[in-house]
């Protein structure tokens, strides 16, 4: 036999010797990939979430009737089905301080997505309670497991004083930051209270677990466009 055909031979013998090992790391790779997505299953519950007076209400009665109703502080969320394919469940949640994050936790397990409601044009006198109300959304186990999508949706943008979208995001990473630390210096032994990092971590919104995004809107009035938002829940 020539050198050449040896040779040959030999590297058949190689490349049989190494295909187990070559569909043993294809199968691995691809179990990966499965159970990474197993991991993010998608729920149907669109959550409107914020501090009281936002215009969460305003929102979902543009969402499901598009009609502008007048509203009032509510003790109780609302629900609707919005048509799609699939199907999802729009819940507005009440802003009261004492109830947004327990409610929060009864629909939380079937999240799609979480949209906060912010009022651009008292964000700044409001900016604490508003990062609070994110600070709940964002420390939440079954949203985090979810990876849902948030979205800050910067309501009112027809008023004055509104504060554009991405001038509310980066507030927002800042307060979040003084928040974060001090809910970790309240962290007892048992680790009771829920931190998104360490203290001394400077927040940015590509750091954590959910993709945080912001747009423009305005739910009541002459210049009513939630365009934007209906376009994030067609994309969930």
């Amino acid at each position: 036999m020539s050198e050449a055909a040896a040779e040959r031979i030999t590297s058949t013998l190689d490349v049989a010797n190494m295909l187990p090992v070559i569909i043993a790391i294809v199968i691995v790779i691809l179990s990966f990939l499965l159970i990474k997505q197993l991991g993010r299953t998608k729920g149907n519950n669109v959550i409107l979430y914020g501090i009281e007076g936002a215009g969460k209400t305003a929102l979902f009665a543009q969402l499901v009737s598009g009609k502008e109703v007048q509203t009032q502080i509510s003790l109780k969320e609302n629900t609707a089905q919005l048509g799609g394919t699939p199907p999802v469940t729009v819940v507005d949640i009440p802003g009261n301080v004492r109830l947004r994050s327990e409610i929060l936790n009864k629909y939380s397990k079937s999240a799609r997505g979480v949209v906060l409601v912010v009022d651009s044009g008292e964000f700044v006198e409001n900016k604490r309670e508003t990062c609070e109300a994110l600070f709940e959304v964002l420390v939440n186990s079954d949203i985090q497991k979810a990876r849902c999508p948030v979205l800050v949706l910067c309501n009112k943008q027809d008023y004055e004083m509104a504060r554009g979208a991405g001038a509310i995001l980066a507030t927002l990473e800042s307060e979040l930051t003084v928040l974060n630390d001090t809910a970790a210096s309240l962290t007892d032994d048992s680790g009771s209270q829920k931190t998104l990092f360490p203290r001394g971590t400077e927040i940015k919104f590509e750091k954590v677990s959910n993709a945080v995004t912001a747009v423009g809107a305005t739910s009541i009035g002459e210049e009513v466009d939630i365009t934007a938002l209906k376009q994030w829940i067609m994309e969930l």
